[in-house]
């Protein structure tokens, strides 16, 4: 955490106070741990036995927020089981596999997310995915531009596709991590806490996809 802030915009106008009160700092540390702790979940016997291309996706949701579905971009294959809203310090798992009565293809693409931070702040974001017909497994984040987000709230066509299909070209053997901007906020205590949301992705049959708020109490702005 000292790494991450170490980097805090040196100006107040940067860090955009937001209407939220946070989970108390023992809270917090509680309810996070128990869902990073949490196995990822495994595949169901018509994936395993039917399917010749499969992905199981875990989404960790480490934060005091719901996230919210938007929209789906496929590059081949379909979902088995689609995308769901994630509650606060839960975890959700969508599946992937290769389309019904199809040869040598994939299960690959991307999702795009939001969380509503409050009335006027929200984080969009995607998630990519890829089990392809020949290679191996990638897995990816990324963070929609201002662009991209004044396109989204004005209900731009396909907008919210875009950043899905950006969260697939983002996908890597290696995964990726992404940061979001920085907020102020103050928790249950009265206390005041400057945060933002990472969101990290790990490739695999079993991808994980773990969304943490980080918090800083030490900071003054």
């Amino acid at each position: 955490m000292a790494a991450l802030f170490a980097a805090l915009p040196a100006l107040a106008s940067e860090i955009a106070p937001v209407a939220t009160v946070l989970s108390s700092a023992a809270s917090f540390a509680n309810s996070a741990k128990n869902i990073a702790s949490k196995p990822a979940a495994g595949p169901k016997d018509s994936l395993k036995n039917d399917k010749n291309r499969w992905l199981v996706c875990t989404v960790k949701n480490m934060t005091d927020f719901p996230v919210l579905v938007m929209a789906h971009y496929s590059n081949s294959g379909r979902y088995d089981d689609p995308p769901e809203r994630i509650e606060p310090f839960s975890t959700m798992t969508f599946t992937c596999c290769e389309k019904d009565n199809s040869f040598m293809t994939g299960a690959t693409g991307g999702q795009a997310f939001y969380i509503n931070v409050d009335h006027g702040h929200q984080f969009y974001f995607g998630v990519g995915y890829c089990n392809p017909t020949m290679g191996s497994t990638k897995a990816g984040a990324y963070k929609a531009s201002a662009d991209e987000v004044k396109d989204i709230q004005s209900d731009k066509k396909d907008a919210q596709t875009k950043v899905a299909e950006k969260a697939y070209d983002a996908a890597s053997e290696e995964g990726n991590k992404i940061e979001s901007d920085y907020y102020r906020a103050k928790d249950e205590e009265g206390k005041d806490v400057v945060f933002q949301f990472e969101v990290s992705a790990s490739a695999g049959q079993k991808t994980v996809y773990t969304i943490s708020e980080v918090r800083d109490y030490r900071t003054v702005v």
